[in-house]
């Protein structure tokens, strides 16, 4: 019975020793590829014409061509060598990594879709008055009284659950993510 105890316990002595050899490893990778991942995503969420580009056809990112009429493109590779390097192996794996990486990040972390966050944003083309209200005080899409003096603004709310939902809960972050999202707009309507 010793023996068989002994073995057992050796057992799962090695089973740990394995499990922690390889959990001390994972998080590095994996916070280092989801850093990486976060950082081509915003560089992406910039230049909608690369992003459109690299979803069509990942392999440009391998066309020298491709990469010298896009200068900001190559200083991002050049200051992101990993992100470069995973690119490079295979484009279209990583295309659809950060694909999905874009998609989570528009519906799980925010809970605000894509097209939510437009029709907000057009409703604020709109009303320049509650952009510049909403941009110093977010909590005021809470505020009864603001909302009496801006029915509009209530009627919008009303008709768009979600976006009141991830206003009131979030109020700073949604407002900072209608800036991003209003910011790449301009820069895509310029080019």
């Amino acid at each position: 019975m010793t023996k068989r105890i002994s073995t057992w316990m050796l057992a799962i002595a090695m089973m740990l020793g394995v499990s922690a050899i390889a959990f001390a490893q994972q998080p590095a990778d994996k916070d280092a590829t989801r850093s990486e991942m976060r950082n081509f995503d915003q560089y992406l969420d910039q230049h909608k014409d690369v992003r459109a580009d690299l979803t069509k056809n990942p392999n440009l990112i391998n066309d020298p061509s491709y990469i010298a009429k896009h200068p900001h493109l190559k200083a991002f590779l050049e200051q992101h060598p990993n992100t470069r390097q995973e690119l490079k192996e295979n484009p279209s794996a990583f295309m659809k990594s950060e694909g999905a990486y874009e998609k989570s990040e528009n519906q799980g972390q925010s809970g605000i879709s894509q097209s939510e966050l437009r029709n907000w944003d057009s409703y604020l083309d709109q009303h320049k008055d509650v952009r510049a209200d909403l941009s110093k005080n977010p909590n005021l899409v809470d505020d009864p009284s603001y909302l009496a003096k801006h029915p509009h603004l209530k009627a919008f709310l009303e008709e768009h659950p979600n976006t009141r939902q991830q206003l009131k809960a979030h109020p700073e972050q949604f407002m900072n993510r209608e800036k991003s999202y209003e910011s790449t707009e301009k820069d895509h309507k310029q080019k």
